[in-house]
């Protein structure tokens, strides 16, 4: 068996490529209890919406930092955990300065691209340290099971989607659509990143929800004796 160990390690970290995926380490956030990350999740969620000042934002940042690497993540996790918020606060920083003017839009789309990816970082920690039945559990103790459910399966496709939006990114690119990130910097190239990039990912999502949703049926979940 011992043998078989770096084995499964490195199929562990393989699986783990993924953005937000469950990476199997042993650290302090890992042993903490899924009730208590989600509390941090609420928590630091909830500062990131408040924050407005630099100073505020800056020291928000470096306490999600450190609790990010606090789980012994890799800094390939974390590139791969925010460069899509990375691009999201691009275009609206963009947004804001051509409404706005540099003068004025700028300092706001800013704080606006860094908000929204504070106010995500936590659930990508969440995700990376929690395994599905610790989250299961901890879910069912704070709100109904159906609820529960519902939320766990939702938080459970975040990973799989993200693997999906990376599959459907690399065949379009193949096929010549100007998705690149180098070349999303320019505002003509939205239209085609919606067209062949969102709309597949929305149609995957729903042909997924509807066999999720199959599949709990044939399981007889939610009926009543």
């Amino acid at each position: 068996m011992e043998r078989l160990a770096p084995f499964e390690r490195k199929k562990n970290r393989r699986q783990a490529g993924v953005a937000f995926q469950y990476c199997p380490n042993d650290s302090p956030v890992h042993r903490l209890a899924a009730g208590w990350k989600l509390a941090l999740c609420g928590g630091l969620g909830a500062l990131a919406v408040a924050a407005r000042v630099p100073w505020a934002l800056g020291a928000l940042l470096a306490v999600n930092l450190a609790y990010y690497f606090a789980a012994r993540l890799r800094l390939s996790d974390f590139w791969r955990d925010i460069r899509i918020f990375l691009i999201q606060m691009a275009v609206i920083v963009i947004l804001y300065v051509v409404k706005y003017g540099p003068a004025e839009g700028l300092w706001p789309g800013i704080r606006t691209g860094v908000q929204i990816l504070l106010l995500f970082l936590p659930g990508a920690v969440f995700l990376r340290t929690t395994q599905g039945s610790q989250m299961m559990r901890s879910l069912k103790r704070i709100m109904p099971e159906r609820l529960s459910f519902v939320l766990f399966t939702s938080l459970r496709f975040v990973p799989f989607f993200a693997r999906e939006f990376r599959e459907i990114a690399m065949a379009q690119r193949l096929r010549g659509a100007p998705i690149a990130p180098r070349q999303l910097w320019k505002p003509a190239h939205w239209k085609d990143l919606f067209n062949c990039l969102m709309i597949p990912l929305m149609v995957r999502a729903l042909k997924t929800a509807r066999e999720a949703a199959l599949s709990a049926e044939a399981r007889g979940f939610g009926e009543r004796n």
